[in-house]
């Protein structure tokens, strides 16, 4: 089994070629063989940060896993997407993931894997739920490969192929980031801060608001031309805890069955799809916390106090984002003004606040 293999790695393949190359060739061959074993392909086409994703499926056992939260961004198929990503389980298709080739001692955090990172092919694996993800930037190809389809995390089908999304965005001018985003068609704000901060919490009372969706806990940020959110999913997470304060949101949970050990997961365009859009350009930053008392206001933040909310919770929760996504992320908060925004008991005054600031209240 591979698990087996990667937790006690057969070192007698140290004569073999264990260049990532070779590795993605033979992924690539094992996922041909599941394609065909499972009856040819699906596909499915979306326009995510300007560009077009083509997700290949090997059969259909992770099409409803997978494709419910990136539905906003559902286009007609095209005979050249920018990106395919081929996605594949053992169990539905009789095909073994492929053995890793590289002992278990250049596993570090995140999943990444030392010196398979750093040129064209990218590749990182997790072992708890066993899922291997592999990039080939010069082929604009990737793969997604899952032991049992049936297992994938909610997390997973919340902001499902992250790590790959990650690395092909940042070849092309979007920073991956843990984020939330409301706003309108002509600008928004982005909501920044660690887990618990209250991102979700904020995004989701603006629902019930002339305010739009794009986000409540990753997006794509640009800088060029000007500071821009590119929505990736319509998905929403919401602890346990916090679902009374938004009471009305409870018939969206599609997991409520398993709150005692979940999130709470809503897919937003399946219930509300007027208010979920793809993006709109970033007007102000705002640092969520919560203040304890009823209203809810803004106090100024620091260029430095943004870039502590955003960036360490981006870089920690992606391999291989490191300076670069460092050095892109503070010259964004140095583009636009930036505020705590002091999260009031009364949910229903915060929509009103950020509608406030982007009017210029």
């Amino acid at each position: 089994m591979f698990i087996e293999q990667v937790n006690q790695p057969d070192t007698s393949i140290r004569g073999e070629d264990t260049s990532p190359l070779v590795f993605f060739e033979t992924v690539y061959r094992a996922f041909q063989q599941a394609e065909q074993v499972a009856g040819g392909p699906v596909e499915r086409f979306y326009n995510i940060g300007g560009y077009t994703i083509r997700l290949r499926f090997a059969g259909s056992a992770l099409v409803s896993g997978i494709t419910p939260a990136l539905e906003h961004l559902a286009v007609v198929s095209s005979p050249t997407p920018d990106l395919t990503i081929c996605i594949c389980d053992s169990i539905s298709t009789g095909i073994n993931m492929p053995p890793p080739l590289w002992p278990a001692d250049v596993y570090v955090a995140r999943g990444d894997i030392q010196r398979y990172g750093d040129g064209d092919i990218k590749i990182a694996f997790y072992i708890g739920p066993k899922i291997l993800n592999v990039l080939d930037t010069k082929q604009n190809l990737a793969f997604y490969w899952i032991r049992d389809g049936c297992q994938l995390p909610y997390y997973e089908s919340g902001s499902p192929l992250r790590i790959i999304l990650h690395w092909w965005m940042r070849e092309h001018g979007r920073q991956y980031v843990h984020a939330g985003a409301v706003g309108t068609a002509t600008g928004g704000v982005l909501l920044a801060g660690k887990g618990g901060s209250g991102k979700s919490t904020t995004a989701l009372a603006c629902l019930d608001s002339p305010l739009v969706y794009a986000s409540d806990d990753y997006c794509l940020l640009t800088n060029k031309p000007v500071p821009y959110v590119y929505s990736l999913y319509n998905s929403a997470k919401l602890e346990a805890d916090d679902i009374h304060r938004l009471p009305h949101l409870v018939p969206f949970i599609s997991n409520s069955d398993r709150l005692h050990e979940e999130k709470a997961l809503l897919f937003l365009h399946k219930h509300c799809p007027d208010k979920v859009v793809t993006g709109f350009p970033i007007q102000v930053i705002l640092l969520p916390r919560v203040a304890g008392r009823p209203e809810t206001t803004l106090t100024p933040a620091s260029p430095i106090a943004s870039l502590k909310a955003l960036a360490p919770n981006t870089i920690f929760q992606l391999p291989g984002a490191g300076q670069a996504a460092f050095q892109m992320l503070a010259q964004f908060v140095r583009q636009v003004p930036r505020y705590y925004l002091e999260l009031g008991t009364n949910v229903s005054q915060i929509p009103d606040v950020i509608l406030g600031l982007l009017s210029g209240g």
